[in-house]
Order: structure tokens, then C-alpha cells, then sequence
């Protein structure tokens, strides 16, 4: 039985629209998009396309989606929707400015249909969904003590910086770690970490499993704390607190 539908990085691709239609027709779960919307991989299309146009369009489809079924569908943002809705210091990768001010319209007028990460427990595992992963020594890098305070919960702090425009946290957003350039945080934040700064990641330093996109992959990448899921595929959450193909069934196996 699928709790959540989990959609990795769309990047204007459509391999998202038929789960989503499947799992919106045919079960009550929700949905969650880890990001990503816009800025497609140029080698995934043909030249004569004009892919930016079409990965707007998808944008749109999937923000209409959101609007008929608030309840079930989550949208979390990814690095490259930050560049166009908080500023292009978080990431200006790809970024279509032919088509910028459109873009950053279709963020600032649907803002409250955005959020930084989800959190849900299923068979007694915390699962944390955002799009890079949340790490306890980034999130102590930008709140300090902060983080020790009696009911703090680094989802709702998230949250809430992005629906009152808290720039002093949006900024810290665009911490990226070593692996993504030189300059970089051993610790990247929730938008940025790559896969690879998770592989020795132990389960006290974050808040829960993260299931997380970002990273380009051929395969699913599933460690003790993370699985890493951006490879044009659904996956789902089953009753059990099991990571599926959505595809094949398969449930994944962590590679240790």
C-alpha cells in the first residue's frame, strides 16, 4: 500500500505523470516533489525542442495539480527553484533567464503552496523528505544554541523561514559542501549536501531517515541515513517504512 509517492527532480521531464495521476485516481496517499522543477539537462532533449518553454508548462501543470489537491500533494523546493525565488547567489546553474521574470512570478504568486522539507513516521521510522538532505552540524552552523531550545523542530524552523522570507536563514540555504566546488562546507545545506557527504554520515548526526533528490543518479543510492533518489523514476513509501520502485515493485536494499 503507498503512504507517500515520492517524485525526484522533474527538470521540465514528465516521468512523473502518470504515478501521480495512478496514485491521485487510485489510493488516498500524498505525494511529495523533492524539487527541482525547472532548468533541464540540455543532453536530455533534442536541439530542435524549445525545452525551457516545456519545462515551464510542466512547471504549471504541476502547480494546478497542487492547487486541486492541497492536501495530498507536497511541494518542496529545490537549489535551482531557490535561484529564482529567494536569488541567483543559491544557485544560478542552468538557470533560463530568458525566462527568469516569468519564472520568479510563478514563485512569488504561488508561495504558500511551497515548503523546505516534510516530515512523517511510518511502522515507528522518522522519515525527513527535502531536497539535498538535513544535516545536524549545518543546521548548528545557522541557528547555534538555538537548536538546543526546548521544541525546536528544524522542519517547522525551515517552514517558517520560507513563508515569512526570514532571509537571514533563506540565505544560509546556499551553503554548498565540499563536493559541489571548491570553497565549500563540509556540510551543505538542505538544498545543496551531495550524496557523497552522506556515505559516513551516522544516524545521530540528522533527524530521522532523509529521502532526498538532487544528486544526478543511474541507480538509487541507499545508505544507513539516506536514500538519494533523483533517477527519473518514482519510488513510494510503503505501510511498512519500505523505499519501492514504483515501477517494478522492488523494494530497495541499502548498499550497506
Amino acid at each position: 500500500m503507498i503512504k507517500y509517492l515520492i517524485i525526484p527532480d522533474v527538470h521540465g521531464r514528465s516521468f512523473w505523470r502518470d504515478p501521480v495521476n495512478d496514485t491521485l485516481k487510485n489510493t488516498d496517499a500524498k505525494i511529495i516533489f523533492l524539487g527541482d522543477y525547472l532548468d533541464p539537462y540540455p543532453d536530455e532533449w533534442n536541439v530542435s525542442d524549445d525545452y525551457r518553454k516545456i519545462a515551464i508548462d510542466v512547471f504549471k501543470e504541476i502547480i494546478e495539480l497542487k492547487k486541486a489537491y492541497p492536501n495530498r500533494i507536497v511541494l518542496l523546493l529545490g537549489n535551482h527553484d531557490a535561484g529564482y525565488c529567494i536569488g541567483d547567489y543559491i544557485c544560478s546553474c542552468r538557470m533560463d533567464h530568458a525566462n527568469r521574470r516569468e519564472i520568479e512570478k510563478l514563485f512569488n504568486d504561488n508561495r504558500n503552496l511551497f515548503q523546505i522539507a516534510e516530515e512523517t513516521t511510518i511502522n515507528d521510522k522518522h522519515f525527513i523528505f527535502s531536497h539535498a538532505g538535513i544535516l545536524k552540524e549545518w543546521v548548528e552552523r545557522v541557528w547555534g544554541d538555538e537548536m538546543n531550545r526546548e521544541g525546536f523542530n528544524i522542519i517547522d524552523e525551515l517552514n517558517n523561514a520560507w513563508l515569512t522570507d526570514h532571509y537571514g536563514i533563506l540565505d544560509s540555504l546556499g551553503i554548498y559542501d565540499n563536493y559541489r566546488g571548491w570553497g565549500g562546507s563540509q556540510y551543505g545545506s538542505p538544498l545543496w549536501s551531495d550524496i557523497r557527504s552522506w556515505i559516513l554520515v551516522k544516524p545521530e548526526e540528522t533527524y530521522g531517515f532523509n529521502i532526498v533528490g538532487h544528486t544526478r543518479m543511474q541507480m538509487p543510492a541507499v545508505f544507513e541515513t539516506i536514500a538519494s533518489l533523483d533517477t527519473q523514476n518514482a519510488y513510494y513509501l510503503d505501510e511498512n517504512g519500505n523505499i519501492v520502485n514504483y515501477d517494478t515493485n522492488e523494494v530497495l536494499e541499502k548498499y550497506f
